[in-house]
Protein backbone atom coordinates (compact mmCIF):
# COMPACT_ATOMS: atom_id res chain seq x y z
CA UNK A 1 0.00 0.00 0.00
CA UNK A 2 1.45 3.37 -0.85
CA UNK A 3 1.55 6.15 1.59
CA UNK A 4 1.18 9.32 0.86
CA UNK A 5 3.94 11.96 0.72
CA UNK A 6 4.68 14.05 3.74
CA UNK A 7 3.94 17.16 3.53
CA UNK A 8 5.96 19.78 5.32
CA UNK A 9 5.17 23.14 6.97
CA UNK A 10 6.54 26.29 5.42
CA UNK A 11 8.51 27.89 8.45
CA UNK A 12 9.25 31.22 5.95
CA UNK A 13 8.08 33.90 7.76
CA UNK A 14 6.49 35.97 4.04
CA UNK A 15 5.66 39.33 5.57
CA UNK A 16 4.85 40.81 1.81
CA UNK A 17 2.04 41.08 -0.36
CA UNK A 18 1.05 36.95 -1.92
CA UNK A 19 0.74 35.98 -5.25
CA UNK A 20 -2.29 34.30 -6.51
CA UNK A 21 -0.24 31.41 -7.61
CA UNK A 22 2.70 29.22 -6.30
CA UNK A 23 5.98 29.56 -7.80
CA UNK A 24 8.97 27.52 -7.10
CA UNK A 25 12.30 28.66 -8.50
CA UNK A 26 15.01 25.65 -9.56
CA UNK A 27 17.66 27.90 -11.22
CA UNK A 28 18.08 31.00 -11.97
CA UNK A 29 20.61 32.33 -15.25
CA UNK A 30 21.45 35.07 -17.20
CA UNK A 31 17.34 36.86 -18.06
CA UNK A 32 16.10 33.36 -16.68
CA UNK A 33 14.02 31.29 -14.18
CA UNK A 34 13.29 27.53 -14.25
CA UNK A 35 10.39 27.00 -12.11
CA UNK A 36 8.42 23.57 -11.14
CA UNK A 37 4.73 25.23 -12.27
CA UNK A 38 5.56 27.59 -15.33
CA UNK A 39 8.59 26.29 -16.62
CA UNK A 40 10.82 28.78 -17.98
CA UNK A 41 10.39 32.21 -17.42
CA UNK A 42 12.09 35.78 -18.34
CA UNK A 43 11.93 37.80 -15.43
CA UNK A 44 11.51 41.20 -15.52
CA UNK A 45 12.25 42.31 -12.15
CA UNK A 46 15.80 41.55 -11.70
CA UNK A 47 14.97 39.61 -8.83
CA UNK A 48 14.30 41.75 -6.42
CA UNK A 49 15.18 44.79 -8.68
CA UNK A 50 18.88 44.04 -7.28
CA UNK A 51 20.68 42.07 -10.84
CA UNK A 52 21.27 44.39 -13.74
CA UNK A 53 23.63 42.54 -15.23
CA UNK A 54 21.10 39.06 -14.79
CA UNK A 55 21.77 35.77 -12.39
CA UNK A 56 24.51 34.07 -12.17
CA UNK A 57 26.69 36.54 -14.04
CA UNK A 58 29.87 34.48 -14.56
CA UNK A 59 32.06 36.81 -13.91
CA UNK A 60 30.63 37.55 -10.85
CA UNK A 61 30.86 33.89 -9.67
CA UNK A 62 34.44 34.45 -10.84
CA UNK A 63 35.20 37.57 -8.44
CA UNK A 64 33.68 35.35 -5.87
CA UNK A 65 35.52 32.25 -6.15
CA UNK A 66 39.00 33.94 -6.62
CA UNK A 67 38.26 36.80 -3.42
CA UNK A 68 36.26 34.53 -1.20
CA UNK A 69 39.38 32.21 -0.33
CA UNK A 70 41.87 35.49 0.42
CA UNK A 71 39.61 37.71 2.60
CA UNK A 72 35.29 36.56 2.76
CA UNK A 73 35.36 38.95 5.82
CA UNK A 74 37.75 40.94 8.34
CA UNK A 75 37.66 42.89 11.14
CA UNK A 76 37.00 46.94 10.28
CA UNK A 77 40.44 47.17 11.92
CA UNK A 78 42.07 45.88 9.07
CA UNK A 79 43.13 48.14 5.54
CA UNK A 80 42.00 46.62 2.71
CA UNK A 81 42.32 48.44 -0.93
CA UNK A 82 39.16 47.07 -2.18
CA UNK A 83 36.46 49.54 -0.48
CA UNK A 84 38.67 52.71 -1.58
CA UNK A 85 39.16 51.55 -5.04
CA UNK A 86 35.45 50.62 -5.16
CA UNK A 87 35.24 54.70 -4.03
CA UNK A 88 37.40 55.51 -6.91
CA UNK A 89 36.21 53.23 -9.52
CA UNK A 90 32.69 53.85 -9.57
CA UNK A 91 32.92 57.37 -9.47
CA UNK A 92 35.17 57.92 -12.16
CA UNK A 93 32.76 55.10 -14.01
CA UNK A 94 29.38 57.17 -13.37
CA UNK A 95 30.58 60.80 -13.46
CA UNK A 96 30.86 61.67 -9.85
CA UNK A 97 34.49 61.81 -9.50
CA UNK A 98 34.05 65.76 -9.49
CA UNK A 99 32.25 65.36 -6.52
CA UNK A 100 35.36 64.42 -4.30
CA UNK A 101 33.41 61.12 -2.07
CA UNK A 102 34.22 58.85 0.48
CA UNK A 103 32.56 55.98 0.91
CA UNK A 104 31.77 53.14 3.37
CA UNK A 105 30.46 50.01 2.10
CA UNK A 106 27.21 47.99 4.34
CA UNK A 107 24.90 44.97 3.75
CA UNK A 108 21.25 46.13 3.18
CA UNK A 109 19.98 49.34 1.20
CA UNK A 110 17.95 50.12 4.76
CA UNK A 111 21.22 50.67 6.43
CA UNK A 112 22.53 52.82 3.98
CA UNK A 113 19.57 55.08 3.79
CA UNK A 114 19.98 55.30 7.50
CA UNK A 115 23.79 55.69 8.16
CA UNK A 116 23.59 58.45 5.39
CA UNK A 117 20.57 60.58 7.53
CA UNK A 118 22.81 59.24 10.83
CA UNK A 119 25.52 61.44 9.28
CA UNK A 120 23.38 64.52 7.94
CA UNK A 121 22.12 64.77 11.57
CA UNK A 122 25.47 64.60 13.06
CA UNK A 123 27.37 66.94 10.43
CA UNK A 124 24.53 69.42 10.79
CA UNK A 125 23.26 69.36 14.74
CA UNK A 126 20.21 69.16 13.64
CA UNK A 127 17.51 66.00 13.67
CA UNK A 128 14.41 67.35 11.60
CA UNK A 129 14.51 65.50 8.05
CA UNK A 130 12.41 66.57 4.74
CA UNK A 131 11.32 63.80 2.19
CA UNK A 132 8.41 63.81 -0.18
CA UNK A 133 5.29 61.52 0.82
CA UNK A 134 5.78 59.47 -2.63
CA UNK A 135 9.24 57.85 -1.03
CA UNK A 136 10.42 55.09 0.59
CA UNK A 137 13.68 55.25 2.56
CA UNK A 138 13.49 51.85 4.54
CA UNK A 139 12.10 49.49 6.72
CA UNK A 140 13.60 50.47 10.21
CA UNK A 141 11.86 52.51 12.67
CA UNK A 142 13.48 55.88 12.09
CA UNK A 143 12.61 55.64 8.03
CA UNK A 144 9.46 52.84 7.47
CA UNK A 145 6.32 54.92 6.63
CA UNK A 146 4.31 56.28 8.36
CA UNK A 147 7.08 58.24 8.88
CA UNK A 148 7.36 60.41 13.04
CA UNK A 149 5.85 63.56 11.85
CA UNK A 150 8.05 65.09 14.73
CA UNK A 151 11.17 63.66 13.06
CA UNK A 152 10.23 64.34 9.39
CA UNK A 153 8.47 66.75 6.93
CA UNK A 154 6.31 64.64 4.82
CA UNK A 155 5.70 66.83 1.36
CA UNK A 156 3.01 65.81 0.14
CA UNK A 157 3.79 66.21 -3.78
CA UNK A 158 0.75 64.45 -5.46
CA UNK A 159 -0.17 67.64 -6.87
CA UNK A 160 3.22 68.54 -7.71
CA UNK A 161 3.51 65.60 -10.49
CA UNK A 162 1.39 67.28 -13.15
CA UNK A 163 2.32 71.31 -11.85
CA UNK A 164 2.70 73.14 -14.91
CA UNK A 165 6.17 74.44 -15.77
CA UNK A 166 5.13 77.98 -15.53
CA UNK A 167 4.60 77.78 -11.84
CA UNK A 168 6.85 78.78 -9.11
CA UNK A 169 8.03 76.47 -6.32
CA UNK A 170 8.66 79.96 -4.25
CA UNK A 171 5.34 81.13 -4.41
CA UNK A 172 3.29 77.82 -3.85
CA UNK A 173 1.36 77.99 -1.01
CA UNK A 174 2.25 74.08 0.09
CA UNK A 175 5.87 74.99 0.67
CA UNK A 176 5.46 78.04 2.66
CA UNK A 177 5.20 76.44 5.88
CA UNK A 178 8.40 74.61 5.95
CA UNK A 179 11.08 75.89 8.13
CA UNK A 180 14.07 74.81 5.75
CA UNK A 181 16.38 75.95 9.05
CA UNK A 182 15.11 73.11 11.47
CA UNK A 183 16.26 70.41 8.75
CA UNK A 184 19.43 68.33 8.57
CA UNK A 185 18.71 67.11 4.88
CA UNK A 186 16.42 66.25 2.09
CA UNK A 187 15.86 63.17 1.08
CA UNK A 188 15.42 62.27 -2.46
CA UNK A 189 14.41 59.34 -3.91
CA UNK A 190 14.90 60.24 -7.69
CA UNK A 191 11.57 58.44 -8.73
CA UNK A 192 11.04 54.90 -7.91
CA UNK A 193 8.57 56.00 -5.49
CA UNK A 194 8.04 52.70 -3.31
CA UNK A 195 7.60 50.89 -6.76
CA UNK A 196 5.19 53.14 -8.95
CA UNK A 197 8.17 54.88 -10.71
CA UNK A 198 6.29 58.24 -9.88
CA UNK A 199 8.98 61.21 -10.51
CA UNK A 200 8.88 64.38 -9.16
CA UNK A 201 9.65 67.18 -11.76
CA UNK A 202 12.90 68.80 -11.62
CA UNK A 203 11.58 72.29 -10.68
CA UNK A 204 10.26 70.86 -7.08
CA UNK A 205 13.70 69.07 -6.47
CA UNK A 206 15.52 72.08 -7.53
CA UNK A 207 13.98 74.84 -5.09
CA UNK A 208 14.03 71.97 -1.90
CA UNK A 209 17.49 71.46 -2.70
CA UNK A 210 18.48 74.66 -3.11
CA UNK A 211 16.57 76.10 -0.01
CA UNK A 212 18.13 73.19 2.05
CA UNK A 213 21.57 73.84 1.14
CA UNK A 214 21.00 77.82 1.29
CA UNK A 215 20.15 77.31 5.22
CA UNK A 216 22.80 75.17 6.25
CA UNK A 217 21.27 71.51 5.16
CA UNK A 218 22.62 68.61 3.20
CA UNK A 219 21.40 66.57 0.20
CA UNK A 220 20.87 63.10 0.42
CA UNK A 221 20.02 60.74 -2.41
CA UNK A 222 18.41 57.55 -2.25
CA UNK A 223 19.91 55.56 -4.98
CA UNK A 224 18.85 52.17 -3.63
CA UNK A 225 16.51 51.19 -6.11
CA UNK A 226 17.40 53.94 -8.83
CA UNK A 227 20.94 53.52 -9.12
CA UNK A 228 23.39 51.49 -11.11
CA UNK A 229 21.51 52.12 -14.63
CA UNK A 230 18.31 51.21 -13.42
CA UNK A 231 16.59 54.66 -14.90
CA UNK A 232 19.22 54.63 -17.71
CA UNK A 233 21.68 56.94 -16.02
CA UNK A 234 24.27 56.04 -13.55
CA UNK A 235 22.09 57.36 -10.61
CA UNK A 236 18.58 58.58 -10.92
CA UNK A 237 19.78 62.16 -9.45
CA UNK A 238 21.37 62.63 -12.97
CA UNK A 239 17.69 63.49 -14.63
CA UNK A 240 17.79 66.59 -12.71
CA UNK A 241 19.79 69.57 -13.71
CA UNK A 242 19.90 71.10 -10.43
CA UNK A 243 22.18 67.98 -9.21
CA UNK A 244 24.64 67.28 -11.97
CA UNK A 245 27.60 69.56 -11.31
CA UNK A 246 30.53 69.52 -9.65
CA UNK A 247 29.33 71.85 -6.86
CA UNK A 248 25.62 70.74 -7.37
CA UNK A 249 26.35 66.82 -6.43
CA UNK A 250 24.61 65.58 -3.63
CA UNK A 251 26.31 65.78 -0.66
CA UNK A 252 25.70 61.84 0.42
CA UNK A 253 24.42 58.87 -1.76
CA UNK A 254 22.72 56.07 -0.46
CA UNK A 255 23.19 52.48 -2.84
CA UNK A 256 22.10 49.42 -2.82
CA UNK A 257 20.71 46.74 -5.04
CA UNK A 258 22.07 46.69 -8.46
CA UNK A 259 25.69 47.07 -6.41
CA UNK A 260 26.11 43.93 -5.71
CA UNK A 261 23.70 42.42 -8.44
CA UNK A 262 22.31 39.93 -5.99
CA UNK A 263 25.25 39.57 -3.66
CA UNK A 264 24.02 41.68 -0.31
CA UNK A 265 26.11 44.54 -0.44
CA UNK A 266 25.27 48.47 0.22
CA UNK A 267 27.19 51.72 0.43
CA UNK A 268 27.47 55.35 1.24
CA UNK A 269 29.41 57.77 -0.33
CA UNK A 270 29.95 61.24 1.28
CA UNK A 271 31.28 64.22 0.00
CA UNK A 272 35.23 63.99 1.35
CA UNK A 273 35.27 67.78 2.95
CA UNK A 274 32.18 66.30 5.17
CA UNK A 275 34.26 62.89 5.55
CA UNK A 276 36.56 65.26 7.35
CA UNK A 277 34.60 66.93 9.26
CA UNK A 278 32.84 63.25 10.55
CA UNK A 279 36.73 62.01 11.67
CA UNK A 280 37.23 65.47 13.21
CA UNK A 281 34.09 65.67 15.53
CA UNK A 282 35.10 61.84 15.93
CA UNK A 283 31.71 60.41 14.84
CA UNK A 284 31.79 56.73 15.12
CA UNK A 285 29.80 54.06 12.82
CA UNK A 286 30.33 50.52 12.74
CA UNK A 287 28.83 47.70 11.33
CA UNK A 288 29.77 43.82 11.36
CA UNK A 289 29.98 44.02 7.44
CA UNK A 290 31.48 47.18 6.99
CA UNK A 291 33.61 47.42 4.13
CA UNK A 292 33.72 43.76 3.85
CA UNK A 293 36.68 42.39 0.84
CA UNK A 294 33.91 40.25 -0.64
CA UNK A 295 31.21 42.71 -1.07
CA UNK A 296 33.72 45.29 -2.55
CA UNK A 297 35.04 43.02 -4.87
CA UNK A 298 31.76 41.77 -6.09
CA UNK A 299 30.97 45.60 -6.11
CA UNK A 300 33.96 46.43 -8.29
CA UNK A 301 33.45 44.00 -10.79
CA UNK A 302 29.42 45.14 -11.07
CA UNK A 303 30.75 48.75 -11.57
CA UNK A 304 33.70 47.55 -14.15
CA UNK A 305 31.23 45.49 -16.47
CA UNK A 306 28.25 48.21 -16.59
CA UNK A 307 31.16 50.42 -17.87
CA UNK A 308 33.20 48.22 -20.12
CA UNK A 309 29.77 46.79 -21.70
CA UNK A 310 27.83 49.90 -21.95
CA UNK A 311 24.56 48.62 -19.86
CA UNK A 312 23.61 51.58 -18.72
CA UNK A 313 22.95 53.07 -22.55
CA UNK A 314 21.98 49.99 -23.38
CA UNK A 315 19.34 49.97 -20.74
CA UNK A 316 18.17 53.22 -21.49
CA UNK A 317 17.35 52.40 -25.14
CA UNK A 318 15.79 49.07 -24.63
CA UNK A 319 13.86 50.33 -21.69
CA UNK A 320 12.44 53.21 -24.02
CA UNK A 321 12.10 50.51 -26.94
CA UNK A 322 10.03 48.05 -23.81
CA UNK A 323 7.46 51.67 -23.48
CA UNK A 324 6.67 51.66 -27.10
CA UNK A 325 6.07 48.16 -27.78
CA UNK A 326 3.77 48.00 -24.75
CA UNK A 327 1.71 51.17 -26.04
CA UNK A 328 1.19 49.94 -29.29
CA UNK A 329 0.55 46.03 -27.78
CA UNK A 330 -2.27 48.09 -25.78
CA UNK A 331 -4.02 50.17 -28.19
CA UNK A 332 -7.62 49.65 -28.11
CA UNK A 333 -7.88 46.72 -25.63
CA UNK A 334 -8.59 47.50 -21.66
CA UNK A 335 -6.27 46.13 -19.16
CA UNK A 336 -3.53 48.39 -18.99
CA UNK A 337 -4.24 52.69 -18.18
CA UNK A 338 -0.94 54.02 -18.49
CA UNK A 339 2.62 53.18 -19.24
CA UNK A 340 5.31 55.18 -16.54
CA UNK A 341 8.66 54.49 -16.53
CA UNK A 342 12.26 55.82 -16.77
CA UNK A 343 15.41 53.57 -18.58
CA UNK A 344 14.40 49.83 -16.95
CA UNK A 345 12.30 51.33 -14.12
CA UNK A 346 9.09 51.00 -15.27
CA UNK A 347 4.85 50.39 -14.36
CA UNK A 348 1.95 49.29 -16.54
CA UNK A 349 -1.17 50.68 -14.77
CA UNK A 350 -4.23 48.47 -14.57
CA UNK A 351 -7.75 50.41 -14.87
CA UNK A 352 -9.85 49.60 -11.26
CA UNK A 353 -12.06 47.71 -13.70
CA UNK A 354 -9.41 44.92 -14.23
CA UNK A 355 -7.59 42.52 -12.44
CA UNK A 356 -4.07 42.72 -12.38
CA UNK A 357 -3.62 39.74 -10.84
CA UNK A 358 -5.37 37.62 -13.33
CA UNK A 359 -3.12 39.81 -16.80
CA UNK A 360 0.35 38.80 -13.96
CA UNK A 361 -1.06 35.36 -14.25
CA UNK A 362 -1.85 35.23 -17.34
CA UNK A 363 1.84 36.35 -18.81
CA UNK A 364 3.36 33.99 -16.21
CA UNK A 365 1.96 31.35 -19.01
CA UNK A 366 3.35 32.97 -21.68
CA UNK A 367 6.56 32.75 -20.41
CA UNK A 368 7.16 36.05 -18.19
CA UNK A 369 7.48 36.99 -14.79
CA UNK A 370 6.29 40.75 -13.75
CA UNK A 371 5.95 42.80 -10.16
CA UNK A 372 2.84 42.66 -9.20
CA UNK A 373 0.83 45.03 -6.79
CA UNK A 374 -2.65 44.68 -5.84
CA UNK A 375 -2.44 47.14 -3.54
CA UNK A 376 -1.42 50.29 -6.02
CA UNK A 377 -3.14 47.96 -9.06
CA UNK A 378 -0.46 47.62 -11.51
CA UNK A 379 2.22 45.18 -13.30
CA UNK A 380 5.98 46.15 -12.50
CA UNK A 381 8.94 45.66 -15.10
CA UNK A 382 12.03 46.55 -13.63
CA UNK A 383 14.36 44.13 -16.43
CA UNK A 384 17.54 43.91 -16.27
CA UNK A 385 19.83 45.79 -18.09
CA UNK A 386 20.29 42.83 -20.22
CA UNK A 387 16.48 42.12 -21.50
CA UNK A 388 17.45 41.47 -25.26
CA UNK A 389 15.63 43.16 -28.12
CA UNK A 390 13.96 39.80 -28.77
CA UNK A 391 12.84 39.29 -25.56
CA UNK A 392 11.03 43.04 -25.68
CA UNK A 393 9.26 41.79 -28.82
CA UNK A 394 8.00 38.02 -27.15
CA UNK A 395 7.06 39.89 -24.44
CA UNK A 396 4.86 42.59 -25.83
CA UNK A 397 3.19 39.96 -28.23
CA UNK A 398 2.63 37.99 -24.76
CA UNK A 399 0.80 41.25 -23.44
CA UNK A 400 -1.03 41.62 -26.25
CA UNK A 401 -2.19 37.90 -26.01
CA UNK A 402 -2.82 38.64 -22.35
CA UNK A 403 -4.93 41.38 -22.75
CA UNK A 404 -6.76 40.55 -25.27
CA UNK A 405 -7.52 37.48 -23.30
CA UNK A 406 -8.45 39.73 -20.47
CA UNK A 407 -10.76 41.50 -22.50
CA UNK A 408 -12.84 38.41 -23.02
CA UNK A 409 -16.69 38.37 -22.22
CA UNK A 410 -17.51 36.82 -19.40
CA UNK A 411 -14.01 35.22 -18.07
CA UNK A 412 -13.93 34.22 -14.78
CA UNK A 413 -10.99 35.32 -12.13
CA UNK A 414 -10.04 31.81 -11.41
CA UNK A 415 -6.47 30.82 -11.52
CA UNK A 416 -5.51 29.23 -14.72
CA UNK A 417 -3.35 26.55 -15.70
CA UNK A 418 0.34 26.54 -15.58
CA UNK A 419 2.07 26.10 -18.43
CA UNK A 420 3.08 22.65 -19.89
Amino acid sequence: MMTAPEVRPDRRLRLFESLPVSLTARKASGNRIWTDEYGELVDMESGCWAAPLGHAHPEILETLIEQAPRALHLHEKFVLRHASDLTEELCDASGLSGGDYCGTYLTSGTEAVSAAVWLAENLTKRTRKLCTNLSYLGATPDLRMPRNPDAWTDLDIRGCLDCGASSRCDLCEKLDGIDFRDHACFVFEPGNSGGRVLCPPPKLVSHLSARIRETGGLVVCNEVTTGFGRTGRWFGFQHYPSLVGASDLPDLIALGKGLGNGYPVSGVLLRSSLARQAREENLIYVQSHIDDPLGCAVARKVVEILGRDGLVARGDRVGASLRAQVEEARGGLRGISEVRGRGMMNVFQVPPEASPSRLFTALLRRGYFLGLSKRFQLLRAYAPLTLTDEEVRGFSSALRQALEEEGEEGRSPETPSPRG
